[in-house]
Formats: C-alpha cells, sequence, structure tokens
C-alpha cells in the first residue's frame, strides 16, 4: 500500500511523510473526514511509510517485506479492530491492547488502526483512553471516523487531528480508470458521489446508475402527481434496502440540478446535463421557493444520515413538497 495508490489528499500525504521524515510522529492520530474518501488506505499508507525497507521519493516501495505485509493485512505488528454487530466492544479493545506493549516483531513501528471509531462503545474508548494517555514506545494509534464528534472529548483531546476533505473529480476519474473502468462510466459515478471514490465504486457495482434516466424521469413525473402515485414513488426508494442510500444521493443530484435550473444555469452546469430539458421543465412547475424546500428536505436528511438515517421519513417529506 503506497501514497501512490490514494487518490487526492496530496496535503495530507506531505503532512504525514514530512512527520515521518522528521521523526516527528504523533503517538495517536485521528484520520476524520467524509465517507469513501480513502481515510483508511492513507492510514495504511502511512504505516506502510514508517516500516518500509526501501522509502524513496516520499513514498514506500511497495515490494519489501512489510510493505506487501501492509498490503495483505498480515503484517504482524498491525491490529485493526473494526464494528462488529455496529459497535467496537470493550473486549476487542482490551484484548489488542497488551500486545502493543511488547517490541515490535518486525518493526520499527507497532499499529493499532480503529476503524468506525466512532462505533466503540463508551467503555471501549475508555479503555483505549488508560493506553493513550501513556502509549508505549513505536506505537501508532489510528483513529478513523467521519464523526469525530461522537468520540469522547477525552480521546479527542490525545489525538492529532488530520483532517480529510472530498477527493476532486479528476482523482476519481483518474482512480477508476486505471481500475479499468470505461471514462464515461467513472464520469457518470463521479458526478454523483459527491468527492467520495468509495461511493463512486460503489456506485458502479450498484443498479443504480444504470436505472438513472428512468429513476429521475420518474421522480419529475411526480410534479401534479396524485398522493398515491407520490407515496408509491416513496414506497419504491425506501424498500430498496442496499440501494436506499445511493438513490437518495441520486435524488440529491436531481434536486440540485432543478435548483440550478431554476436559476438559469446552463446545462453544462449540470450533473445530470443529459436530463436537462426534463429538468428544466420540471423546475418551471416548481418554481424558485418549492425548489429550495426540496433542497431543504435533502439537506436535512443529509446532515443527519449518520446518527439517524430515516430514508421514509425524508422521501416522504420530499414528494409532498411537489406541487
Amino acid at each position: 500500500m503506497r501514497f501512490a495508490d490514494v487518490a487526492g489528499h496530496e496535503a495530507v500525504k506531505e503532512l504525514l511523510v514530512r512527520a515521518a521524515d522528521r521523526e516527528r510522529v504523533p503517538h495517536a492520530c485521528l484520520f476524520h473526514g467524509p465517507e469513501g474518501v480513502g481515510k483508511r488506505t492513507i492510514a495504511l499508507a502511512f504505516l506502510s511509510y514508517l516500516v518500509c525497507r526501501d522509502r524513496a521519493d516520499g513514498d514506500s516501495c511497495g515490494r519489501c517485506v512489510p510493505c506487501r505485509q501492509v498490503s495483505d493485512g498480515t503484517f504482524v505488528d498491525l491490529a485493526v479492530l473494526q464494528p462488529e454487530k455496529g459497535y467496537v466492544k470493550i473486549d476487542a479493545v482490551r484484548d489488542a491492547m497488551p500486545r502493543l506493549y511488547y517490541q515490535p516483531l518486525v518493526g520499527p513501528w507497532k499499529c493499532l488502526l480503529i476503524d468506525d471509531a466512532h462505533a466503540m462503545t463508551l467503555e471501549a474508548a475508555n479503555a483505549a483512553l488508560k493506553t493513550l494517555e501513556e502509549p508505549p514506545s513505536s506505537t501508532l494509534f489510528v483513529l478513523v471516523t467521519p464523526t469525530p464528534d461522537v468520540l469522547p472529548r477525552t480521546v479527542l483531546s490525545r489525538c492529532f487531528a488530520v483532517p480529510f476533505g472530498p477527493v476532486a473529480a479528476a482523482d476519481t476519474v483518474r482512480l477508476l480508470v486505471g481500475r479499468g473502468v470505461e471514462e464515461e462510466a467513472a464520469r457518470a459515478a463521479t458526478a454523483r458521489a459527491r468527492g467520495s471514490p468509495g461511493r463512486a465504486i460503489r456506485l458502479l457495482d450498484s443498479p443504480v446508475l444504470a436505472e438513472r434516466e428512468d429513476f429521475v424521469k420518474g421522480f419529475l413525473a411526480l410534479a401534479g402527481a396524485s398522493a398515491e402515485e407520490r407515496m408509491r414513488f416513496a414506497d419504491g426508494v425506501a424498500s430498496s434496502k442496499d440501494d436506499a442510500e445511493d438513490l437518495m444521493d441520486l435524488l440529491e443530484s436531481v434536486v440540485q440540478d432543478v435548483l440550478l435550473a431554476a436559476a438559469g444555469a446552463p446545462d453544462a452546469g449540470l450533473r445530470n446535463p443529459d436530463l436537462a430539458e426534463p429538468i428544466r421543465e420540471f423546475a418551471g412547475r416548481v418554481g424558485q421557493d418549492r425548489a429550495v424546500r426540496l433542497a431543504d428536505v435533502l439537506l436535512e436528511w443529509d446532515a443527519n444520515r449518520r446518527y439517524s438515517p430515516a430514508i421514509r421519513v425524508a422521501v416522504d417529506r420530499l414528494v409532498l413538497e411537489i406541487p
């Protein structure tokens, strides 16, 4: 796993490389930012850089034994904790801690990576806190989360915060094309991924993109439709289970386009430019004020989705706002 394998985040990469080169590596890092932008991958690339035997030009070699083991998930000095049934529990944290007090077997660093750290129970966070307060030498903690505000302040105060932002569209397209995705499909997924390569990859693996045109036209046809037809559309979104969030993201892109169209933006500025004509017709029927209200529904849902997705409530409100 190398920094070169991760799309974007050049400032973060430079910061971590400088810290390693100057031997000023924090004992605990908090990688926080949107989901699917590469936080966990950067954490593994950073560990690979720390233990690489032949690093050069600000990156690990990717060929030596430690590099290959980090990439394969077999590096003996790396422990990764992930939620089980929605939580990182105290037993998992307690089991991981004793290993940190031994010298690295491969060296020169040991690492404990807690993925989705916001899923730690309070007891698990307190158990981790005891070791964070008096960290063993040559040990790196990395907490990865999209919602750092959920973690106890005592934990946050002992971590060096590394913020991650959205990935530029060009970088995401380049990443997908490098993985063998056709450029047109890569651009379509990127346009709806909101700066998240992980979300773009998920969209490519789901039927949402393939059904995008029919779905969008079905939503736009709700202008003037009966309440029964609107509820039927809402049922379809909410009952999709695995694809429901992707459909909501697609609805966000359409409502954003409606706002832009109502404000007179050119077709090239839309996220669904191939559907500009029905989008403009819809925008003309609902008007700017109602378009803003539609956007408010989705903005509120998006702000709360990590804590309470409530997709059915949001999509019901959305379709009932359409005049």
